[in-house]
């Protein structure tokens, strides 16, 4: 649904700052728990989870892709403490920030 979609596109630009769910529904026009039913019917989630894993993804994008400090990649994905990121992203890919990173070194070192 058109809706959805627009939620979706909402949580992808305000990856950084993350808005509320409350704000989510008012930014795209629905209530709350239509907001709520819209991500259970269609994507077997939660709003609040879609957008962490959408977050978490992004973090995992920007720890392989660039150089920038786990803490920079924490406040960019709008997580305002790293050790809250941190134990986020470990129960999402069972691995630390700092691990996917190292892993990601060792294969370039592999490569060159």
């Amino acid at each position: 649904p058109e809706s959805l979609r627009g939620i979706m596109e909402l949580m992808r630009k305000n990856i950084d700052e993350p808005l509320t769910l409350v704000e989510l529904a008012e930014l795209s026009g629905v209530s709350r728990r239509q907001m709520e039913r819209l991500f259970h019917s269609h994507l077997d989630s939660s709003p609040s989870r879609y957008y962490l894993e959408l977050r978490l993804t992004h973090a995992r994008r920007l720890l392989t892709q660039t150089n920038e400090s786990i803490t920079n990649v924490a406040l960019a994905s709008g997580f305002v403490s790293t050790s809250h990121f941190s134990n986020c992203y470990k129960d999402s890919f069972g691995i630390s920030p700092s691990a996917t990173r190292a892993k990601v070194a060792s294969k370039k070192a592999v490569g060159a």
